[in-house]
């Protein structure tokens, strides 16, 4: 069964300390074949699907959906 993870909306980063995955089609940023999906702070929206977090490090998730920016829960980026 696949774990839900809602990140925390976070304040806008500085784009030279951290990578920003965004994309204007409305569509899953980031999908992969492992157990865990990650879900917008702010609007639900499905940003990772079935990925293995501790792959991504300094990373920044942007809703396509409602423009926040998010990171995992006590921390400033994924």
């Amino acid at each position: 069964m696949t774990k839900i993870v809602k990140l925390h909306v976070i304040p806008p980063p500085n784009a030279e300390t951290k990578t920003i995955f965004a994309i204007d089609d409305k569509d899953v940023l980031i999908k992969g074949v492992e157990l865990e999906s990650h879900l917008c702070g702010s609007c639900g929206f499905v940003l990772a699907e079935n990925i293995m977090v501790y792959n991504y490090k300094d990373v920044v998730l942007q809703c396509p959906n409602c423009k926040s920016y998010n990171g995992a829960p006590n921390s400033d980026s994924f």
